[in-house]
């Protein structure tokens, strides 16, 4: 056996998920090319990027809402299908618990249909008259914009075909497919800033060599951050040996990137129904005031959002209720520390101060670039790009990670 071939067989598993993983982000990109039938795309291209919280949310999810395309929605409908699950189950409900693995597919897969519906109703609605018109039966029915619906119901349904392929056989799990779309995204970004900032970034030299180490910086203090945990002793006794004392991780970081993946849509949302208006009440001039990056009062509003959020991925994330559950059917426990409803507000005590401190993490990727974007015109940019950067830091840190499990999974000895 030569040794290219040894080496080969070695690490053929990390090759092959690697292998499996450019194909599918390869189809999933040629799918982003496929056109809606009987669409104007110049007309719906126009007036889908002048909604920007459809932008705000392309651009964490991997969807493509700029342009009319079979896989517009991205990964939209199924990261929030894992996301009300995740929190429906957070509630350690009984009837859940007796759920077999077959129903909750089922039901994952029937709640993914639901809001792939309403979020393709939703994009189609804000595509306005891009329609081609056609026409069936007596009654001249347009059936275009129905097409287009179900079009997109489809397309999304395909890409969690996708992405259960990709957690099959290649790396990454689920959100390795928004990979392309946070890369693509983040230049235009931190160029123009969408709603965030009325002036933009301009790519000057000074500029370039500013982002660079702006950039190199954030993701060296992102990856520590990330890989920051809090070990808390636990108690084995039922496990007869060495490894009977053992400890329960809590990331610092429990919540991830995911706030940022909502908080611009969430804040945009209100506004956008507003802004287009001539005449304005005092009611919604006050609204427009709490809900734009431009006054002080918006700032504040963005804040809550993040920490609200923040809050609420990390107690899905960790579930201290469940966990204590499991630990008392386990016969786990913690130093002085009952088991059952002790055991989860101990729990509850510590999730609340790791979830504060990332929320202070995370108040200054989304605050303070805003702050200086009063002074120096397109800082403001650098919120939703350090936010996007954050998102892209905690995939591809998984995506490592479990490439150098693959990768050392052969390489030992017994003797």
């Amino acid at each position: 056996m030569s040794k290219h071939t040894a080496w080969w067989r070695l690490h053929r598993d990390l090759f092959k998920r690697c292998g499996w993983t450019v194909f599918l982000i390869c189809i999933y990109l040629l799918g982003q090319q496929v056109y809606l039938p009987n669409v104007d795309v110049f007309s719906a291209s126009q007036s889908l990027q002048g909604v920007p919280f459809l932008q705000m949310l392309s651009l964490t999810t991997g969807g493509q809402t700029g342009i009319p395309t079979l896989l517009s929605l991205g990964m939209q409908p199924y990261m929030t299908t894992l996301i009300i699950w995740q929190a429906v189950t957070s509630l350690d409900l009984d009837s859940m618990r007796r759920l077999s693995q077959k129903q909750i597919g089922y039901i994952q897969r029937i709640l993914s249909i639901v809001l792939g519906t309403i979020q393709a109703i939703t994009f189609v609605y804000f595509m306005g008259n891009s329609f081609l018109p056609q026409y069936i039966g007596s009654a001249n029915i347009n059936i275009t914009p129905a097409v287009a619906v179900l079009t997109l119901v489809a397309g999304s349904l395909f890409t969690m075909w996708l992405a259960d392929q990709n957690t099959e056989h290649g790396l990454g799990g689920t959100v390795t497919l928004i990979i392309p779309g946070l890369l693509a995204g983040l230049p235009g970004t931190l160029q123009r800033g969408s709603n965030i900032s009325n002036g933009t970034f301009a790519f000057t030299r000074p500029h370039i060599i500013a982002t660079v180490l702006i950039t190199l910086g954030f993701i060296v203090i992102a990856v520590f951050l990330n890989h920051a945990e809090l070990r808390l002793p636990v108690q084995r006794p039922m496990l007869e040996n060495r490894f009977t004392e053992s400890y329960m991780s809590l990331k610092l970081l429990m919540a991830g990137g995911m706030p940022f993946m909502f908080s611009m849509s969430l804040f945009s949302f209100p506004a956008y129904f507003i802004n287009g208006r001539m005449m304005l009440s005092a009611t919604e001039r006050t609204l427009v005031r709490w809900f734009s990056f431009q006054h002080w009062e918006g700032l504040v509003t963005y804040g809550i959002i993040i920490i609200l959020l923040g809050f609420a991925f990390g107690y899905i994330n960790m579930q201290p209720a469940t966990t204590a559950r499991q630990f008392k059917e386990n016969g786990d426990y913690f130093f002085d520390v009952l088991p059952g409803a002790d055991t989860s507000k101990f729990l509850t005590k510590h999730f609340l101060l790791l979830s504060s401190w990332s929320s202070l993490f995370l108040l200054m990727i989304a605050i303070t670039p805003l702050i200086i974007g009063f002074a120096i015109p397109g800082a403001a940019n650098f919120s939703q790009y350090l936010g996007g950067l954050l998102i892209l830091v905690t995939i591809l840190d998984s995506i490592t990670e479990q490439a150098r499990a693959l990768w050392n999974k052969n390489r030992y000895q017994l003797f």
